[in-house]
């Protein structure tokens, strides 16, 4: 059997009272369940978060960032991330073994909600600069997109992974609560995926390996922001999911739960959720808003397994692994 584990939403200011070499013991968690492959799905820094009461990084607040403050504002969030020992060992580990993929959601993107069409070029071309250095590990990173695909295990493939950006094409779901979003021309039809890359999505979930696991930092159906509410889009998704000759999943983050979702009229395949490994739910400073959440999905020609985790974590930053929830889907 092979194993990913994957996540999202990690926020380094959530937990201010745990020292730092002690931060995001989570991810030492992950890493002792020994994964063969790990997958970021999104929101590994955030630019803003919370609400605006409780926080000093009001949601939206980047859009108003000269584009050198942006910048800067964005790789001091990357160096202080990396530099989290447990989180920092695990991506040495994987990146070691060419065992690590990842995308990006709206807060290690730009903003809250923002989408690739209210997104000043500047700013986009910053981020896809910062998430490509210090996320992907690229010494030279290239103008080339962040979507991708790929096929495991390396040696002897039976799944396949594609990796989606939801966020450089997409048209506005709903504006940042500020509503200062200034979008260019919007398409006539919605689009989270934008044309170039819903085609690449089509093209390669046509193929003959058992498996296809379709991998975003949003949600199909679930929250305020997911990809059912792009109607036509979705649509044909939908369709080239019960077109398939795989078995196909729909792997997501975003919504700080973990979930895990059958097929029914509305959602064509498995969704299977994991959000929130080190973050407040609301952005409270409250013991029930805190979220340690991962998930691992272990895979073999003939069988697909999704364990939903939650980590407990004490005041000093010590980690408990609780009995996780564990599925059989074939």
């Amino acid at each position: 059997m092979t194993k990913i584990a994957f996540a999202s939403c990690c926020r380094y200011e959530a937990f201010p009272h745990i020292p730092h070499n002690l931060k995001q013991a989570e991810w030492k968690v992950v890493e002792d369940s020994n994964p063969d492959y790990l997958f970021l799905l999104g929101d590994q820094i955030y630019m803003d978060y919370g609400l605006r009461f409780f926080s000093q990084e009001p949601i939206g607040s980047p859009e108003k960032l000269s584009l050198v403050d942006f910048e800067a504002k964005m790789s001091a969030k990357y160096a202080q991330q990396f530099s989290v020992p447990h989180f920092n060992s695990l991506v040495t580990k994987m990146r070691d073994q060419n065992a690590l993929f990842a995308t990006w959601d709206d807060h290690d993107f730009a903003w809250d909600n923002a989408s690739g069409i209210c997104v000043p070029e500047d700013k986009k071309q910053v981020s896809t600069r910062l998430f490509k250095t210090w996320v992907l590990g690229e010494s030279k990173p290239d103008n080339s997109p962040i979507y991708r695909y790929v096929d495991l295990p390396i040696d002897k493939p039976v799944a396949r992974f594609i990796i989606l950006d939801n966020r450089s094409f997409a048209s506005p779901i709903k504006k940042h609560s500020d509503k200062q979003c200034k979008c260019r021309t919007e398409p006539k039809t919605p689009s989270m995926l934008g044309e170039t890359q819903l085609s690449f999505l089509l093209d390669k979930m046509q193929h003959n390996l058992p498996h296809t696991f379709i991998c975003a930092g949003v949600t199909l159906t679930q929250g305020s922001e997911n990809w059912s509410k792009f109607k036509t889009e979705y649509r044909l998704f939908c369709q080239a999911v019960q077109a398939s000759k795989s078995n196909v999943f729909f792997v997501g983050g975003d919504i700080h739960k973990n979930k895990l979702l059958k097929p029914d009229r509305k959602r064509p395949c498995y969704e299977i959720i994991s959000s929130g490994i080190s973050i407040n739910y609301l952005g409270m400073p409250f013991n029930f808003d805190d979220r340690h959440n991962w998930g691992s999905i272990e895979f073999d020609e003939n069988k697909v397994t999704v364990e939903l985790n939650t980590v407990k974590v004490d005041n000093l930053g010590g980690a408990k692994a609780m009995e996780p929830i564990i599925r059989n889907l074939l």
